[in-house]
């Protein structure tokens, strides 16, 4: 029997997110205000942290910090991205990734538009059982739950994501028309790519809430897949209830 390929560790551990620097991509391209960033601490961990000010878009906003583009990371022999938190704030961020080369700049210096896969989760408080031996939370993101997205919009018709040629990693803190604002922060531990294990399916996105533990329920059991999509559905329902 072939052992599954050891974690892809993209950021973490033996790789510091920073450096070389990230890219800020934060809603004042747009005219907004708010304002994130990146910032290295010990153990090679990296603090994302900000302030998102819905005030100035009419309660639209966002912040992003974006790595820097690589030649292609292989991840077709994984199932999804692991992310571990050393510290976390409770509130809903989205991890992006890319897998198309940079369309380059635009005449004002911005970077041209182009399809994101995105994938929602809860930053855990790290209280009570939300919180492992070592002090720290997992979210697991299988592929099936990236969306494309194209200028913040879903995008039907992007085909897959290419997991073979993934490019940048982003993480994003959004304001889902002013549900979420002021200061964010969360310590990321690592971001790497693995296969799944027996443990994942109640660590999807986070989902430490009743209505995602309802939705893996046992009615979903025996049915990976389903189980996931449901899971995905219990999750989205309980952000439009915010």
């Amino acid at each position: 029997m072939t052992a599954p390929p050891s974690p892809h560790m993209l950021f973490g551990s033996s790789k510091p997110f920073l450096p070389p620097p990230w890219t800020t991509t934060d809603d004042r391209l747009r005219g907004g205000s708010s304002r994130s960033y990146l910032t290295p601490l010990s153990g090679n961990c990296a603090r994302f942290h900000g302030h998102l000010d819905t005030s100035t878009l009419g309660g639209a906003g966002f912040a992003s910090q974006y790595s820097p583009e690589t030649d292609g990371w292989d991840l077709s022999g994984y199932d999804g991205i692991e992310l571990i938190f050393r510290e976390g704030d409770g509130r809903i961020y989205t991890l992006v990734l890319r897998d198309e080369e940079s369309l380059g700049k635009r005449d004002d210096g911005r970077e041209k538009a182009g399809i994101n896969w995105e994938a929602e989760f809860r930053a855990s408080e790290l209280v009570g059982e939300e919180a492992d031996a070592k002090g720290q939370s997992t979210v697991w993101l299988p592929w099936n739950y990236f969306e494309a997205t194209y200028r913040g919009k879903e995008k039907k018709d992007a085909g897959e994501l290419k997991t073979g040629s993934v490019r940048r990693v982003g993480i994003m803190m959004r304001s889902y028309f002013d549900k979420q604002s002021g200061d964010f922060s969360v310590v990321l531990k690592s971001i790497c790519a693995r296969k799944e294990n027996g443990e994942d399916k109640g660590r999807v996105a986070g989902l430490l809430l009743v209505e995602a533990k309802s939705a893996s329920s046992d009615s979903t059991k025996g049915n990976p897949q389903r189980s996931t999509e449901e899971a995905k559905k219990g999750w989205v329902q309980w952000l439009l209830r915010l």
